[in-house]
């Protein structure tokens, strides 16, 4: 899951010696070919230590507060699903409440996590979410390669996750004081993902839910 080199952007390959002040005496570097602000490897915390602060996290499925976070994500999708396809969870965690929601839709929805749900089906998705998921990639591109090969031509890619604004604000901005948080989104990034994977970007939705749809 870890890149060993320090400075070369973790999406898009290119080298950057540009530091951002940031939390906890981590070293940030923001590219600025594709507008990811990235931790250097060497401040990554242990995987162990990343599953036991996971642990911590109170996400069940009868939680009505986390059910109405997710809901920022799926009622906009459901615009592009139907209850003919078969999507997945990209990292879904212990309790899979997102794949339970679309249930109620009638929609069906398998689930993968690194940690609780590794397996992955030998097959290909219609849909793919990957909510609050991608800020926690220690190799963005490696995992969007891999969700690109189980998304079929004209699928739809459903994202959650907050983009930085500005360098200022970084250092002081709650979702980079996460230890697990290592990788930050810019809208611009977004593009750059769109144009390098050949997708569309069809909603975003306050800079914070991006549902891109793959091209045939």
């Amino acid at each position: 899951m870890h890149r060993e080199d320090s400075n070369q952007c973790s999406l898009c390959d290119q080298w950057s010696n540009h530091k951002v002040p940031g939390p906890f005496n981590r070293t940030y570097y923001r590219c600025k070919n594709c507008e990811l602000i990235f931790v250097d490897p060497s401040d990554f915390i242990s995987e162990k230590e990343e599953l036991r602060r996971y642990d911590l996290h109170e996400n069940n499925s009868d939680d009505e507060g986390y059910q109405t976070f997710l809901k920022k994500a799926v009622e906009p999708a459901l615009l592009y699903l139907n209850d003919e396809m078969q999507g997945l969870d990209y990292g879904s965690g212990l309790n899979k409440v997102l794949s339970l929601l679309l249930k109620e839709q009638g929609i069906k929805c398998d689930n993968f996590d690194y940690y609780y749900h590794p397996e992955l089906e030998d097959k290909k998705y219609e849909f793919i979410f990957s909510t609050e998921t991608f800020e926690h990639f220690t190799d963005p591109k490696k995992e969007l390669e891999k969700i690109d090969n189980l998304l079929v031509e004209g699928g739809y890619l459903v994202v959650m996750t907050k983009t930085w604004i500005s360098e200022e604000r970084f250092e002081k901005w709650h979702y980079a004081r996460d230890y697990t948080h290592v990788s930050f989104f810019n809208v611009e990034t977004f593009h750059y993902i769109a144009k390098k994977w050949k997708y569309r970007v069809l909603e975003n939705i306050r800079n914070t839910v991006f549902i891109l749809q793959k091209s045939n």
